[in-house]
């Protein structure tokens, strides 16, 4: 019956089911990171961030059966439109067709080209994974080893790159003394660096909000949107943070930097939290494996705190012997090891002119 591709809208429930089934199809359980509730959202056109942009999903047939997916993501101010959610099975030949159809909608709509993989919001998900296919961390994209090639044998070509790095576990008297004497020396000056209480959780939100939009503002896919937005985004921390390694700074009361890291808890956490995963993931959230560091965000003002909270950070992970892995730095040309890293696990944004 050869192949095809499909465009469909929010009431065409056979093909969202479609479109939701695939990645169940792709990769075995361990793997699998998909937020189906979301997604459905998404589509539907329901999810909190969904009045920022419009879509068109994407779905690509073989004899019948799913074998490409993606969703085409417009901004009315840009003049490059985002492909994201994109699955497929290791056919060149699906996926040529899933983003030959991409580029005609572009051009039809009068767009200069496309960026991804982004999944309609640079705070939903975004980038793809490049190497180290060796299953997923907690906050960090995941996909296919092949996908890179399926997005290059279509002219794309990498823009960004990005790397995260693992760390050993920090031995017990690497630069204790030095760190204790600067961390001193911040407190003299009116500085405060204190972890948070789980009751303050909707407070650390709030200015984890404000410090991390001016953070992430030159980012590519970046759009601003409202605390109450990031708050509903994030509220899924609430279940898994470890407090002892999330911090937050004070200069005379006033919030100036953050630092959110959070048990690596693999693709467990993917989708809607369930009452009955509640005490499995209590477990794991108060004696982790390791870490994984997800944001951190520093007033341009007080730059000097970026290298106090990584000795803060160092300081805990002395104290629960646990390895880490720092996420997500923008690497550009890319990526050195840093005393103390182990692996560098690599991702890329990719763009192509239509």
């Amino acid at each position: 019956m050869g192949m095809r591709a499909v465009i469909f809208g929010p009431r065409s429930e056979e093909h969202i089911q479609d479109f939701l089934a695939l990645p169940g199809r792709i990769y075995v359980k361990e793997e699998l990171m998909q937020n189906e509730k979301e997604e459905r959202a998404i589509l539907k056109g329901t999810h909190i961030l969904s009045h920022y942009f419009t879509i068109t999903p994407i779905l690509v047939y073989e004899d019948e059966k799913v074998v490409s997916r993606g969703i085409i993501t417009v901004y009315p101010e840009d003049e490059f439109a985002f492909l994201g959610y994109f699955e497929s099975k290791d056919n060149s030949a699906a996926a040529g067709l899933l983003f030959h159809t991409a580029f005609g909608l572009v051009r039809d709509m009068g767009l200069k080209g496309i960026v991804g993989p982004v999944d309609c919001s640079f705070w939903i998900k975004y980038r793809l994974k490049s190497n180290q296919f060796r299953g997923p961390h907690t906050g960090e994209p995941y996909n296919k080893e092949y996908y890179q090639r399926l997005w290059e044998e279509n002219g794309f070509q990498v823009c960004e790159q990005y790397a995260s790095k693992r760390y050993r576990v920090v031995k017990n008297d690497e630069g204790s003394d030095k760190y204790m004497d600067r961390l001193a020396q911040k407190q003299s000056e009116g500085y405060e660096i204190v972890s948070p209480k789980a009751r303050d959780f909707r407070k650390t939100l709030k200015e984890a909000y404000g410090l991390l939009s001016e953070l992430y503002s030159s980012f590519p896919a970046y759009k601003r949107i409202t605390e109450a937005e990031f708050r509903k985004q994030f509220k899924y921390l609430r279940h898994i943070l470890n407090y002892s390694m999330v911090k937050m700074a004070y200069f005379h009361g006033e919030a100036v930097g953050c630092f959110i890291s959070v048990p690596n808890f693999g693709n467990a956490i993917c989708g809607r939290i369930r009452p009955w995963q509640l005490p499995a993931l209590r477990i794991r959230r108060k004696k982790p494996q390791s870490y994984v560091m997800l944001h951190m965000g520093v007033d341009p003002k007080h730059q000097e705190l970026v290298k106090i909270f990584a000795e803060t950070i160092r300081h805990e992970l002395t104290l629960q012997q646990v390895p880490s892995m720092g996420a997500l730095t923008r690497t550009g040309g890319g990526s050195k090891d840093n005393t103390g890293s182990r692996t560098n696990y690599e991702y890329v944004l990719l763009e192509r002119e239509v």
